[in-house]
């Protein structure tokens, strides 16, 4: 789940997750000595989610506009696994397409992959996480 964007098996899937964090240091010039160490805190954390949907058989357009209006919006995303873990916070830097196999007169592939790249921020507060779980609830009617 990302925001309101939840990830299913039937129409929009994830088949791949690619996640990358560091955690920053500042270097310093030492004399006779290796360089010396300085912790600088939590560094990029990245998280690139990659699927693919049949958009003729079971759909997915729709939920791939979602996903490109939660980028443009420019606001936090509540990011958690299937399984229950809360991956934390972040914006979606980046939503990409490709269209593979046969592309029918209307521009649309048969098969239709997809990247979405997400950087963590900081937790934007608890009014934020309020709003979140009055939009997941209205999902649900």
């Amino acid at each position: 789940m990302v925001g309101s964007l939840i990830f299913d098996t039937f129409p929009f899937s994830v088949t791949g997750a690619e996640r990358e964090d560091a955690y920053d240091y500042a270097k310093h010039d030492l004399m006779s000595r290796r360089k010396g160490y300085e912790r600088a805190g939590a560094g990029d954390d990245t998280l690139t989610l990659s699927g693919e949907f049949l958009p003729f058989h079971i759909g997915g357009l729709s939920q791939l506009e979602t996903a490109r209006a939660l980028k443009d919006s420019g606001s936090e995303q509540f990011v958690m696994r299937g399984d229950g873990y809360v991956v934390g916070w972040f914006v979606i830097t980046s939503v990409k397409e490709s269209h593979a196999d046969a592309v029918a007169p209307n521009g649309i592939a048969y098969k239709v992959k997809h990247d979405l790249k997400l950087e963590r921020v900081d937790d934007p507060g608890q009014s934020t996480g309020a709003d979140l779980i009055d939009a997941v609830l209205s999902l649900f009617g």
